[in-house]
């Protein structure tokens, strides 16, 4: 899917229903996140990731953290309270407003509408920690190591980037899925369907040698996480940007 064609998608989809969009639970289809239990998820996202983070020595703190793909600021806001500085960063300009619309749930958080394939607003070295949730899943694979690079330059030695992606397809015909997505396409093309999210992989056996060689990080563990749901293998990863004194083994 062209990056376009995934904007298009997620504005259709954050105007109808942001929270949903976001967080897809089939029983809050329509409206039906309460708001409030909504954020808290963020909150125990953010927790959660900071109980295991703490379990390899890694302290979830420091002067700035970006949150890519951030939606409604779900994550964005208690990364805030970690960190001196928030950004986060959309490709839906819905998304976005309803994240500024709510930035009293953090402090210092920055918004930010981005719809291309490059991530120029970041500073080399900038960035303490980087983090992405149920987001890379909806990006085709050329454009997120594209993004995997950026964000790798961005961050400062020693900096993280946490990320969950799925690596591959347990259940069900990869080949069906790629055909239902063309076939959506297309539809849309002729202004007879709907929005939807497409979902991608990239396998754990490739995308680990692409983060170290090309990327320039390392892997500290990685971890089964399955938010991408049952038909899927699905992994949270957690990369160091090395020190120019360890570099990469």
């Amino acid at each position: 899917m062209r990056l376009s064609r995934l904007q298009k998608n997620f504005e259709s989809l954050a105007a109808e229903d942001p929270l949903w969009t976001v967080l897809s639970d089939k029983s809050k289809k329509g409206g039906k996140w309460d708001p409030e239990e909504f954020y808290q998820s963020g909150e125990d996202c953010i927790r959660g990731l900071q109980e295991r983070l703490a379990q390899i020595d890694i302290s979830l703190a420091g002067a700035t953290a970006l949150d890519f793909g951030c939606g409604v600021g779900r994550l964005t806001f208690p990364l805030s309270r970690r960190f001196e500085k928030a950004i986060g960063v959309d490709i839906s300009k819905s998304m976005i407003d309803a994240a500024n619309q709510n930035a009293n749930r953090g402090k210092n958080c920055q918004f930010i509408l981005n719809t291309e394939n490059t991530l120029s607003f970041l500073s080399p070295e900038s960035l303490d920690f980087a983090y992405s949730d149920i987001v890379f899943q909806h990006i085709a694979p050329r454009y997120s190591k594209r993004y995997f690079i950026e964000i790798a330059k961005a961050l400062k030695p020693s900096g993280i980037f946490a990320f969950q992606l799925p690596s591959h397809l347990i259940h069900g015909n990869p080949l069906k899925k790629r055909l239902g997505y063309t076939l959506k396409a297309i539809a849309q093309k002729l202004g007879i369907g709907q929005a939807y999210f497409e979902m991608n992989a990239i396998p754990s056996t490739q995308l680990i040698p692409f983060m170290e060689q090309r990327a320039g990080l390392k892997l500290l563990t990685h971890w089964d996480y399955p938010a991408a749901g049952p038909n899927w293998q699905s992994y949270l990863y957690i990369f160091q940007k090395p020190t120019a004194e360890q570099g990469i083994e």
